[in-house]
């Protein structure tokens, strides 16, 4: 995928970023009862002790507290006064529509000062200066605007009125209701109250920190569109208004106060009319959640995930009869015991004769299966589920070899011993570098770059062999048993000092030329023979790795393509588009097999799950889904079988766990989000990192995750012993969250190198891959 140089700013002044949208259900208007509400069988009886209300008390959105003493207020006249012993109200009231022959102060003047203000945190300053603009200066609200401000005005005051415990429940409806009222205001040709409108709640300090602080992003979206024909065209409007319902979980007793207040009372027809149109309520029973768990799975575009949408069966499971998954589990019962002779009897430095391969290839895909092998995993998809291919003769003795070369030394990583980091930094490539690819026995690294190019490099100091001509090969021995390696030219054999010098600048590093726009993704077969990557020309090419030219061009998406993965198997691959879509391609076909939508939402990135039955997928609207590549039925939409919200920006990686049971995301919001496939619940939120997280990867036994940031840091997790106190109910978290230094091992940091690539070698050596950041003038020069 495609990494940026820096991170987007997450402040009201910087504009950047995206949303989503659904379909618009209409009730009947002389409801007198919520019918548009969603029971939910699903209980949540866990309470909140006092420290947990005390929390949940202090994140509150509209907390009223008052401040007594002497606070200085700037008057719009050029004046200061003091005010003593007033109170900073939260919530800021619409003061009394004035009319005023002054020459009101412009809006961006307005800005700088309010600013100031709020960066030296002058709280009661900004609220008497807020109120002192909008009566002396004329800033009247026309009759077109007033019942949205009265409207939003009184529900925020009803907010304010319930207690601590529920208050957050009920501030969820703040945000979509100012949203959908400022698109009214826009769609009447009502510009200027609009923005008016926008303004007033969006430079409220306590809102900003609360109700808006998860949509950041699309708070900059919304104050771009001044016009009706911008709406039209707007991606976000279609994403928010006409994909669907703003999906809320209330718990009963809320939403009896809800319903009274919005149905019964009916106060406020403009709340009863958008709620009616635009939003979903589903009931938990029990008592309300805690406000951090509700703001840890606040985020979406359009709320949270309604609960029937995580229901449908997903084999996670591995591939127990497959060859490749025998090896790979083979060699993790032997990582425990590193440095001793392995389960054959074979040493660490015994070398590798061909009677042991035969002995390793006798144990491995002959031998009798135990009874635990015969136990059969519920959660395992069958084998022939999806068609994947057996290994072929020669794929199964390099894995044999690389068994006994690589797998059997596998170090053992606990916090006493963690592993060593080599980092390679990469120069001159600042802004010019979008993306980075290793192949799976860490000796070729890819580099996509803007200019349209790829480079391969050789990173164990062997020259990247040719495929010989086609009249040599027809000389070869086709029998014997090393015919792929005698295919491949020996450059080695070269009589000519210079003439290896040349060879060694030559073939230690290739380039592939093809493509007619940046390169965005890069993906590496697991046997190094192919290399996919994906362009801003809405193509897909498939380079041999063997003759070092393009065989295939996968045509079919209609916009730059964000991101390719290669199966862990390596006969299908997957793509996602700015075209709303995700597609599944096989090797030996050009079309597509499978397409999967996001409706208004543009695909960014993907991973495979680790059986190659499923592929995970983040859109822009921030929300992750899961797809099954079992063909669905005949003449019905293909839906994912899992939706996970969280995230308040962007999602830039995503992992599977080696068992396949959890995925990990993580992305501009600095979070590490752990979700549990079987049922789409959030396991835990990991915190530490200061910017963007770009780069993930775990441990070949899975045991160790490894995140790299753009705050120049990589940092280890133990999350072996988290899966384990997660299991044993002993998980250590604040209300989801996990303290940074309960699982956090160790952090490397780097100068100035950007992390975009991790990688574990089969030995659990880490590897890390960056492009260096020149230092500023500002860095370098810094004010004293």
């Amino acid at each position: 995928m495609h990494f940026p140089s820096s991170s987007p700013q997450n402040q009201i002044s910087n504009p950047t970023n995206s949303l989503s949208s659904n379909n618009v259900l209409l009730l009947p208007s002389n409801a007198s009862k919520m019918s548009f509400i969603v029971p939910n069988n699903n209980t949540n009886t866990n309470n909140m002790n006092s420290s947990q209300q005390s929390m949940a008390s202090s994140t509150n959105i509209l907390s009223s507290t008052s401040n007594t003493g002497i606070s200085t207020s700037i008057n719009l006249n050029g004046t200061t006064s003091l005010s003593s012993n007033q109170s900073a109200q939260q919530r800021v009231p619409i003061p009394p529509r004035t009319t005023s022959q002054s020459q009101p102060i412009p809006p961006e003047e307005y800005e700088k000062i309010f600013r100031l203000l709020q960066e030296n945190n002058m709280t009661q300053s900004m609220e008497i200066f807020k109120k002192e603009y909008q009566s002396l200066f004329n800033k009247t609200i026309s009759s077109f605007s007033e019942p949205s401000f009265t409207a939003l005005d009184g529900y925020i005051a009803y907010v304010q009125e319930q207690p601590d415990t529920t208050r957050h429940e009920f501030s969820q409806l703040i945000y979509p209701l100012f949203v959908h009222m400022y698109l009214d205001l826009v769609e009447k040709d009502h510009s200027e109250e609009a923005q008016r409108f926008f303004m007033t709640y969006v430079i409220n300090t306590n809102l900003q920190a609360t109700v808006f602080a998860a949509h950041i992003d699309d708070l900059f979206r919304i104050k771009s569109l001044i016009t009706k024909e911008q709406i039209a065209q707007s991606e976000y409007v279609k994403s928010f208004r006409h994909n669907g319902r703003y999906w809320i979980k209330l718990c009963n007793a809320s939403l009896e106060l809800l319903d009274q207040f919005l149905i019964k009372q009916q106060k406020y027809p403009l709340l009863t009319k958008i709620v009616q149109a635009y939003f979903q309520l589903e009931i938990n029973d029990g008592s309300a959640r805690n406000a951090e768990t509700q703001r840890l799975l606040s985020g979406g575009r359009l709320g949270e995930i309604k609960t029937e949408d995580n229901t449908s069966r997903m084999y996670y499971g591995l591939l127990r009869d497959h060859d490749l998954t025998r090896i790979l589990q083979h060699k993790a019962l032997l990582a425990s015991s590193s440095g001793a002779d392995n389960e054959d009897g074979i040493g660490d430095d015994q070398p590798s004769t061909s009677k042991n391969r035969k002995k390793l290839k006798k144990d491995f895909f002959n031998q009798r299966q135990s009874k635990a092998s015969l136990k059969v995993d519920p959660n395992a998809p069958p084998l022939t589920r999806i068609p994947i291919p057996e290994l072929r003769e020669h794929e199964r003795t390099d894995l044999i070899n690389t068994f006994q070369e690589d797998y059997s030394r596998m170090l053992k990583i606990t916090p006493e011993n963690l592993p060593s980091c080599c980092y390679y930094t990469l120069l001159n490539g600042y802004l010019e570098i979008n993306c980075l690819e290793i192949s799976e026995d860490s000796t070729l690294l890819a580099v996509g770059g803007k200019n349209s190019t790829i480079y391969v490099y050789s990173l164990n100091r062997r020259k990247l062999v040719t495929m010989k001509l086609p009249t040599e090969l027809e000389r070869l021995d086709k029998s014997n048993e090393h015919i792929y390696e005698q295919m491949m030219t020996n450059d080695d054999s070269k009589d000519n000092t210079n003439s290896n010098q040349d060879s060694d600048i030559l073939y230690n590093q290739r380039m592939l030329c093809g493509h007619t726009g940046p390169i965005y993704g890069l993906s590496m077969s697991r046997e190094k023979w192919f290399l996919l990557s994906c362009s801003e020309d809405c193509t897909i090419r498939l380079w041999s790795l063997l003759t070092w030219s393009c065989l295939l061009t996968f045509r079919g998406h209609t916009q730059p393509v964000f991101d390719v993965q290669f199966g862990p198997f390596g006969h299908y691959f997957a793509s996602c588009s700015l075209d709303k879509t995700a597609r599944l391609w096989c090797i030996e076909h050009a079309q597509t097999l499978r397409i999967y939508t996001d409706g208004c939402n543009d695909m960014e990135t993907l991973c495979f799950h680790p059986n190659s039955n499923y592929i995970a997928t983040s859109s822009s609207d921030r929300v992750l889904k899961i797809w099954d590549l079992l063909e669905g039925k005949d003449g019905q939409q293909i839906k994912p079988i899992r939706q996970m919200s969280g995230h308040k920006l962007n999602v830039c990686i995503m992992k599977f766990s080696r068992d396949g049971r959890y995925l990990i995301s993580a992305g501009y919001d600095r979070q590490i989000m752990i979700w549990d496939c079987s049922n789409g619940s959030l396991v835990t939120c990991l915190l530490g990192h200061s910017d963007a997280i770009f780069s993930m990867d775990l441990s070949r036994d899975g045991s160790i995750l490894c995140t790299g940031s753009v705050d120049f840091s990589i940092r280890i997790w133990n999350f072996g012993q988290l899966i384990k106190d997660k299991d044993d109910g002993k998980l250590e978290t604040v209300q989801r969250v996990t303290p940074s230094n309960k699982y956090e091992l160790v952090t490397y940091r780097t100068k100035r190198t950007s992390t975009s690539l991790i990688h574990f070698t089969r030995r659990n050596l880490l590897l890390g891959f960056g492009v260096f950041i020149p230092p500023t003038e500002s860095t370098t020069n810094p004010k004293t």
